[in-house]
C-alpha cells in the first residue's frame, strides 16, 4: 500500500477513515507538529505514512482538544495584532495633532515677537527651550467704563418704550427689544448714530424736540434716562460691557444729487418759465381721473390729453401744458412742498412709466419704471429721495429719483395697485389694491408693517392727516374710513357716498374731503360729521382736492373740472381737462 493508513486490528475504525480521506492533505502538516516528534526520510521529506501512522495511535479527543487550543492560540494573536495596529495609528494621530499644535505655537510666538519686539537673544533663548525675554508693555491708559446697551439703556426702553415698540407690536417698524432691532431702526431708516447724538433721531424724539414725541402719552423720560441713552450713543452705542464702542460713520455729502431733501424755503413755487402751449381735442374733454392741487401754490395740475394742464387756481387761468407723449395721465401728486409734479400712466395694456417735473423751470427731472401697462398710482417721499409706482401687475415698485434705480419691490398684493401714498413724516408707504388690499411697509426698506382690513371693494384713493397719525381710504362700498397709524386698526368708518367712494384727501387743517360715483362732494370731521355738501357734480366727481385760497377742486368722468368757494359752497368756475382755442385765447388776452 503506497502512504495509506496502515490498517489496524483489520478493519479501520470510521473515525479514522474520515481522517485519513478528509484531513490527509490540509491538515498534513499540523497533524506532523501535533504528533511530534516527526519522521523523516532519507531524501530529507517527511515520512507521511509513518506519521499517520503515529497519529492513529493517538486518542481522539486529545487530538481534537489539541486542536481547539491551537485554534484559540491563533486567534489571540490575530487579535492582539489588530490591537497593535489600532494602537498604531492611534499614536501616528496624535503625533500628527501634535505637530500642528507645535506649528502653531511657532506662528504664535513669532507674532509676539514681532509685537513687542523680541530681540535675537530672546528668539534664541525659545528655540532652546528657555523662558523667553519679556518685552516692556507700553503702558496703557486706565479704561474708561462705557454706556452700553444691555446694562444701561435696554432696561430704560423695557421700562418706557418697549409697550409699543418690540417684536410684536414694532409701532413704525421700530423694535427695542434688542440691541441689533433698535440699531436697524425704524420705518425711516436708523435712529441711531453711533457717536453722533445729536444726529440721532431716537434721541429727538425722546426729548421731544421732533414729533411725533416719545411717549405718545404720559410723562417724559427724565433727564436722567434721557442722559444715560446721550451718553450711550455718545460712546458709540456698545452692545455690551464687552464690546466696544462705534466710531461715528462720515456722511459724504452728494453734491451732484439732484434731489436733497424737500426745501420749503422762498416763495411758493409757481413756474417762471413759458411752458408749452396746450394742444385741444375736438369733443369731449378727457375723464378728469388725475387732478391734484399744490399745498404751497394756488396751482393745480390735470391730467389731459398726452399732456399734464396747469391752471391757477384764484385768477381760473390756465398756464401752460407739461408733455406727457408716453400716453394718458392716471395719477397725480404734487412734492409736498410743490416744488415737484410727479405723473403716472401710459397705454392701456401696452406701456407705463412715471414722469418727474420741476415746476419752476418746467424740466423734466427723470424718468422712472417701464411698465408693460399703465401706471395707475404713484407718490414721492416727503424727502424726494423715493418715488413710489403702482399698477396693474400687482406690484409696487420703489425707485430713487437719484439714481432711477429699483430700490424695492413689494409683491404681496393680488390685484391692481390702485393706490400708493407715502405719510408726511415719510417713515410709512401705504399701498392698497382693486380688492380691498392694503398694507403698511416700512417705507426706507419696504418691509411689512400690516395689513389693514375693512374695504369689503377696491380701494381707490389714500391720504394722511399733517401728523401722520390717521390714514384715510376711499372705497367701493362708498365708505372712507380712518385707521390709526399707531395702533394699526380702524377707528372710524364714514357711509360717506351712496355709491363708491372714488377720492379722499385731508387739508393742512386735518378736514377730509371726499368724492364718489354718486356726483357728491363732501367734507368731513375727523368725527366722522359731515361739514359740507357741495353741488352735484354732474357726473362722477372723480377727484377732489383742497386747494389755495380756500378752493375746492372737483374733477368729473366729462373733463370738467369744478372749483367751489370752500366758505360759501358755491361753483366760481367751471374748467376743463380739454380746454378749448377760445379759453386759451381769453387767457392770452388777459395776460
Amino acid at each position: 500500500m503506497k502512504h495509506g493508513i496502515q490498517p489496524v486490528h483489520g478493519k479501520l475504525p470510521m473515525t479514522y477513515r474520515y481522517l485519513a480521506h478528509g484531513l490527509r492533505l490540509t491538515l498534513c502538516a499540523a497533524l506532523i507538529v501535533v504528533t511530534a516528534p516527526t519522521t523523516w526520510a532519507e531524501d530529507g521529506k517527511p515520512a507521511v505514512d509513518a506519521t499517520i501512522s503515529n497519529l492513529m495511535k493517538q486518542d481522539p479527543a486529545a487530538l481534537v482538544e489539541k486542536l481547539k487550543a491551537m485554534k484559540a492560540a491563533t486567534a489571540k494573536q490575530d487579535a492582539e495584532a489588530a490591537a497593535l495596529r489600532a494602537k498604531s495609528t492611534e499614536l501616528t494621530n496624535k503625533a500628527t495633532a501634535l505637530e500642528g499644535q507645535i506649528n502653531k505655537l511657532v506662528e504664535h510666538v513669532k507674532v509676539l515677537s514681532e509685537k513687542f519686539q523680541v530681540g535675537p537673544v530672546a528668539s534664541a533663548a525659545m528655540a532652546e527651550g528657555g523662558a523667553p525675554m519679556k518685552a516692556a508693555a507700553p503702558a496703557e491708559k486706565p479704561a474708561v467704563a462705557l454706556t452700553n446697551f444691555a446694562d444701561h439703556v435696554k432696561p430704560i426702553f423695557q421700562a418706557r418704550c418697549m409697550k409699543c415698540h418690540n417684536a410684536d407690536k414694532a409701532k413704525s417698524g421700530l423694535n427695542l427689544a434688542t440691541f441689533a432691532t433698535t440699531m436697524e431702526g425704524g420705518s425711516g431708516g436708523p435712529s441711531i448714530v453711533p457717536g453722533d447724538p445729536d444726529g440721532s433721531r431716537l434721541l429727538a424724539l425722546i426729548t421731544q424736540a421732533e414729533e411725533p414725541v416719545m411717549p405718545p402719552s404720559g410723562d417724559p423720560l427724565s433727564a436722567e434716562q434721557i442722559e444715560i441713552v446721550r451718553k450711550w450713543i455718545a460712546d458709540g452705542a456698545p452692545a455690551d460691557s464687552k464690546s466696544k464702542g462705534m466710531a461715528k460713520k462720515e456722511v459724504k455729502k452728494d453734491d451732484g444729487a439732484a434731489f436733497v431733501a424737500a426745501s420749503f424755503d422762498g416763495p411758493p413755487p409757481m413756474p417762471e418759465v413759458e411752458l408749452a402751449k396746450p394742444h385741444a381735442l375736438p369733443g369731449r374733454g378727457v375723464v378728469a381721473r388725475a387732478v391734484d392741487t399744490s399745498p404751497r401754490s394756488p396751482l393745480m395740475a390735470v391730467g389731459g390729453d398726452r399732456q399734464v394742464l396747469l391752471y391757477q387756481t384764484d385768477t381760473n387761468e390756465i398756464l401752460g401744458a407739461l408733455p406727457f407723449p408716453e400716453g394718458d395721465v392716471f395719477t397725480l401728486t404734487f412734492s409736498v412742498n410743490g416744488e415737484l409734479l410727479l405723473a403716472g400712466g401710459g397705454q392701456e395694456g401696452d406701456t407705463g412709466i412715471s414722469v418727474l417735473w420741476n415746476i419752476k423751470t418746467g424740466e423734466r427731472m427723470g424718468t422712472y419704471g417701464q411698465y408693460y401697462d399703465t401706471v395707475l398710482a404713484a407718490d414721492i417721499s416727503p424727502d424726494h429721495r423715493m418715488i413710489a409706482l403702482g399698477g396693474p401687475n400687482k406690484k409696487v415698485r420703489v425707485y430713487s429719483t437719484e439714481t432711477g434705480e429699483e430700490l424695492y419691490k413689494l409683491d404681496k398684493h393680488n390685484d391692481w395697485i390702485h393706490a400708493v401714498k407715502f405719510t408726511p413724516d415719510g417713515e410709512i408707504l401705504t399701498t392698497a389694491d382693486r380688492a380691498g388690499g392694503m398694507f403698511i411697509w416700512q417705507a426706507a426698506n419696504g418691509r411689512e408693517v400690516e395689513q389693514l382690513r375693512g374695504h369689503t371693494g377696491a380701494i381707490h384713493a389714500l391720504a394722511y392727516t399733517p401728523d401722520s397719525n390717521i390714514l384715510a381710504s376711499a372705497g367701493e362700498d362708498g365708505t372712507v374710513q380712518l385707521w390709526d397709524t399707531w395702533k394699526y386698526k380702524r377707528v372710524r368708518s364714514i357711509k360717506a357716498h351712496s355709491e363708491a367712494a372714488l377720492y379722499v384727501d385731508i387739508s393742512a387743517d386735518s378736514r377730509i374731503i371726499s368724492s364718489g360715483a354718486d356726483r357728491q362732494t363732501k367734507i368731513w370731521g375727523l368725527d366722522g360729521k359731515e361739514q359740507k355738501a357741495f353741488k352735484d357734480g354732474g357726473d362722477w366727481v372723480y377727484a377732489a382736492c383742497f386747494g389755495q385760497n380756500n378752493r375746492i377742486v372737483g374733477g368729473t368722468w366729462s373733463g370738467n373740472i369744478i372749483l367751489w368757494d370752500g366758505e360759501s359752497g358755491e361753483a366760481v368756475a367751471e374748467l376743463s381737462t380739454n380746454p378749448t382755442a377760445e379759453q386759451m385765447a381769453k387767457n392770452e388776452a388777459a395776460n
